[in-house]
């Protein structure tokens, strides 16, 4: 049998033919009696087979073929490229992954592409400050900054709920359930946190009259939301982060950011809480007890990522004018450091895939801080994306869009 190595899917290929292999030998042996030596017929002809003698046959066969896929199939398997990609790449792209796919958004709406640089769908919309929130099988849009817009898209682009916001639109996340939390700006108060059920009715309603609304999450059971507050006591100012029931209303929990001004939060895959600050990283546990902070000890931070992937990464300016991209598990623990003389402008993560870019390379670095890969691409990159499949990452930059393999 021929592979078509060209295939994005190629290894499925391979899978199938021997899962057929193995098939056929089940088939075979089915027809022995182990333990004894039996007669059957192949192609017209008596064979006499020891079925234990069968087994071990088998069995070593098994063993080579593993080594053979390991060693020898994967390392070697080619799969192809895709450079200048035919699509519109003009616009400030923001790049998340989305299902196996990665999706596209700026002021014009937002398009999903596949694997090969084809668009799948695209709903145009005219947006002032467009952010998205990716879970499971939901995309929640939302135009913030003066803007009242938040819409509910399934993976296939079909808009499923349009929700009844009529003020300004602070932040919003989704869980899995698709169950949605805004923060909008209430009058009377610093803000209001509004809780709705994936049919867009309204379940719950909190109020912040101490201070206002920076940012939210809402768990993934769907019982409690994280609230991040600016406050200020008349010298400094400082955020406190409150946890509360959508059951009942009650604060469960909360905890002070002491000088420091907290931009985002979000539960992590066991519902414990992190949250980033100008100068560290807190984590939290469910009731808001401290299990971890991350303090950045003056090093000037120009990115962060605590959202996408298996890692929680950070990006700061070395001392003699290159980049340092620090690695810790969601548990806070630093588990890498990369450095390179050249400075990192982008960076996207998938599962445990870390993609920076430069302004002509793309790399991919491990957990542990090590260069697993390393491209030059033939055009200055404007952004990058890491596909929801971990393997291949879109690279955009001015009129040209190139998708590469980096795992």
């Amino acid at each position: 049998m021929k592979f078509d190595i060209n295939k994005e899917f190629s290894l499925s290929q391979i899978f199938d033919f021997f899962k057929q292999k193995a098939k056929d030998a089940k088939d075979l042996v089915s027809k022995i009696d182990r333990g004894s030596i039996k007669t059957i017929t192949v192609n017209g002809r008596s064979i006499r087979l020891n079925a234990v003698r069968l087994g071990l046959i088998a069995a070593v066969f098994a063993i080579a073929l593993a080594l053979l896929i390991n060693l020898v199939v994967l390392p070697g398997t080619k799969y192809r490229q895709y450079w200048g990609i035919e699509f519109d790449t003009v616009g400030d792209y923001q790049q998340h992954a989305c299902g196996s796919d990665i999706l596209l958004f700026n002021h014009s709406g937002m398009k999903l592409i596949n694997n090969r640089g084809q668009y799948k769908w695209e709903v145009p919309l005219t947006l002032t400050n467009p952010s998205v929130d990716i879970d499971g099988k939901y995309i929640l849009l939302s135009d913030l900054e003066g803007n009242c817009s938040l819409n509910l898209y399934n993976l296939k682009g079909n808009n499923i709920v349009s929700y009844p916001i009529n003020t300004e639109l602070l932040s919003a996340k989704i869980n899995k359930k698709g169950t949605v939390a805004a923060a909008v700006s209430e009058e009377g108060y610093k803000g209001s946190v509004v809780v709705y059920n994936r049919k867009g009715e309204e379940i719950f309603k909190w109020n912040s009259g101490e201070g206002y609304i920076t940012d939210l999450d809402i768990s993934n059971d769907g019982k409690s939301i994280a609230v991040a507050q600016m406050m200020s006591d008349g010298d400094e100012t400082y955020s406190k982060i409150h946890i509360i029931s959508i059951s009942n209303g009650k604060e469960t929990g909360s905890y002070v950011c002491e000088k420091s001004l907290t931009a985002s939060i979000t539960f992590d895959e066991r519902d414990r809480i992190i949250a980033a600050a100008q100068n560290k990283i807190y984590g939290l546990s469910k009731n808001g007890n401290e299990r971890f902070v991350i303090d950045l000890a003056g090093k000037s931070a120009e990115k962060y990522n605590i959202t996408d992937g298996n890692n929680i990464t950070i990006l700061c300016r070395g001392n003699r004018g290159g980049s340092v991209l620090e690695i810790y598990n969601k548990s806070g623990k630093l588990t890498g450091v990369y450095n390179t003389d050249d400075q990192i402008k982008k960076m996207s993560l998938c599962g445990d895939t870390i993609a920076v870019s430069t302004s002509r390379n793309i790399m991919r670095v491990s957990s542990s801080g090590k260069l697993r890969k390393k491209k030059e691409i033939d055009h200055d990159i404007m952004s990058i994306g890491v596909y929801g499949n971990g393997r291949n990452v879109l690279v955009l930059g001015g009129n040209s869009a190139d998708i590469t393999r980096m795992k």
